[in-house]
């Protein structure tokens, strides 16, 4: 069994957090108000998600650019506006896949051009797989990890 990493330890995930509680508290009892949990989790874990926020635009960026590169490279797709990473990429996959099916069904030895075009699919579906292997499960790691120093942090205060 792997030991616990030291940024991933309740001790310091708890104590942090408590940290960020307790001046929410002090600032509620000045200002008069209930103290809000939800404002010291953002005020404790911002930048992480302000990272993964980042990574997810990249990764939408990504996608649309593929789809983008299709359409100019074979026509197609001019109806599809930037929408999220998994439904581009499950539009774009199969029909890519489908001009590729194509070229066979109409393999002409002498069509150069067709040659090409499809090279240039094969090329387009492998980037476009690529990029989602990499930076889909990338993405839901670090999302899971987050997650995961979210609930011991509470779990560390609430058994304190």
């Amino acid at each position: 069994m792997y030991s616990v990493l030291p940024e991933d330890r309740s001790q310091h995930l708890g104590e942090e957090l408590q940290r960020y509680w307790d001046q929410e508290v002090l600032k509620a009892e000045k200002d008069a108000r209930k103290p809000s949990l939800t404002k010291a989790i953002i005020k404790c874990y911002w930048k992480s998600y302000v990272v993964l926020g980042i990574f997810t635009l990249i990764e939408v960026k990504a996608f649309t650019f593929s789809a983008l590169i299709f359409s100019v490279c074979g026509s197609l797709l001019r109806w599809m506006r930037p929408v999220g990473r998994e439904e581009s990429t499950r539009v774009v996959q199969p029909i890519i896949l489908g001009k590729i099916i194509g070229y066979f069904e109409n393999y002409d030895p002498s069509d150069s051009a067709a040659l090409y075009e499809a090279h240039g699919y094969a090329g387009v579906l492998s980037a476009c797989t690529l990029v989602l292997a990499i930076l889909h499960h990338l993405y839901f790691y670090h999302v899971q990890c987050a997650g995961m120093r979210l609930r011991v942090a509470m779990c560390h205060m609430i058994y304190r």
